[in-house]
């Protein structure tokens, strides 16, 4: 009887985190196919946002050329420069995809730099559809699985690139704040400081103390249910009132559980990542630092195409990094709309008005609307794989 005992023991399957990850997912995925197609709508609407927005910064900066701005523009064009700006073209995208690529080895052995490559130009297409750049990591951990990488894994390559990136842009924060002579929307800098700050913050108490978002929904199911039993006193009917806020409590609850079970499964995974090589995540900020120094390599770039010479590079390069601080966490899809008012109003000194709205657009096409056009396209060509496969099967 005790050996028998002992066998069974023995052959009990064990479910790690990441399969279990996976097969709640699946479970998720059957269960729930409205979900996809909320998301399809959600990505035409965003992507309809996004070409107004763009469309319409672009025409009132075109309307805003003065008479005659616009002569001799191909004149003083310095063509020599193009060369060195389609040279430095894919370096940013270089550096983010090699960025996954450090993390990805780690924690998962086997994965190639061309599905690490495929996932950053998939963020960087959902980023531009999405509000706050929400979408872009979805996008990134989908083709990340395609690409032969667990669930979890795929979770906690995205965080960590993501927290890599935070790093960077604390750093940038503290120079534009401390350091920085930029004039220009000074006060909205110093606000996108604060939330930055708030926002890092959260985000490292969330992955290593996850227990403080129990702690943050049960005082806010507390506060909710007060307020409720409040106005629940000046109703007639209070019953249906009273199951409206339970519904929510009960929503909040099962919300808390599931981010406390991710922000737990994110914090084994990153254990484990730290305990096999610390150094990666300093290579993991070298190259956000590389990715973001070359966007703002891109813009100096394109004054010098357009045969602007106002300025000086180091001046060009502080600028464009507050500027990519100010826009990364910016509410409109891509950014779009305020990267382009943003670049007129901080970089008014540098550029003519004829040129500004030229110089806009070789600058966003440089450093978002061919890369993001590129993931697009590879993403909606895994996606009709996966359907054809499903189709098949």
């Amino acid at each position: 009887m005790l050996l028998t005992h002992s066998k069974k023991k023995v052959h009990q399957p064990s479910i790690t985190p990441d399969a279990l990850a996976a097969r709640q997912t699946k479970q998720q995925t059957l269960s729930g196919k409205g979900i996809k197609e909320f998301g399809i709508y959600r990505l035409i609407f965003g992507g309809l946002i996004f070409i107004g927005l763009t469309v319409g910064i672009f025409w009132y900066q075109f309307a805003r050329i003065p008479e005659g701005g616009q002569a001799g523009i191909w004149d003083q064009l310095q063509w020599h420069y193009l060369f060195w700006l389609l040279l430095f073209l894919p370096v940013d995208t270089l550096a983010a995809g090699l960025r996954i690529w450090v993390i990805g080895r780690v924690l998962q052995p086997g994965v190639d730099f061309w599905t690490c490559l495929k996932a950053e130009w998939a963020n960087l297409g959902l980023a531009m559809l999405t509000p706050s750049q929400t979408g872009g990591g979805f996008g990134q951990i989908y083709m990340l699985i395609r690409g032969g990488m667990t669930l979890g894994t795929a979770l906690t390559v995205s965080l960590i690139s993501f927290l890599g990136s935070m790093v960077v842009l604390l750093f940038i924060g503290f120079h534009a704040l401390l350091i920085s002579s930029v004039e220009t929307l000074a006060l909205l800098l110093q606000g996108a400081i604060l939330i930055f700050f708030l926002l890092f913050a959260l985000m490292i108490a969330a992955v290593c103390w996850p227990a403080s978002l129990n702690f943050f929904f049960k005082g806010l199911q507390g506060a909710i249910w007060k307020i409720g039993c409040r106005s629940r006193r000046q109703e007639n009917n209070a019953f249906p009132h009273q199951t409206r806020i339970k519904r929510l409590i009960d929503f909040l609850h099962n919300l808390s559980q599931k981010l406390i079970d991710l922000c737990s499964l994110h914090q084994r995974n990153m254990r484990r990542f730290f305990s096999l090589s610390r150094s990666s995540f300093i290579w993991v900020c070298l190259l956000s630092l590389v990715f973001m120094l070359a966007r703002a390599i891109m813009a100096y770039l394109c004054l010098c195409f357009l045969g602007i010479e106002a300025a000086s590079m180091r001046d060009v390069l502080e600028t464009q990094l507050n500027l990519i601080f100010l826009i990364y966490f910016a509410p409109t899809p891509g950014s779009s709309g305020l990267a382009e008012g943003a670049s007129m109003l901080m970089m008014d000194s540098v550029i003519p008005a004829g040129l500004a709205p030229f110089y806009n657009l070789l600058w966003r096409s440089t450093t978002l609307y061919l890369p993001a056009i590129a993931g697009l396209i590879f993403m909606s060509w895994t996606l009709i794989q996966d359907a054809r496969r499903v189709v098949d099967r």
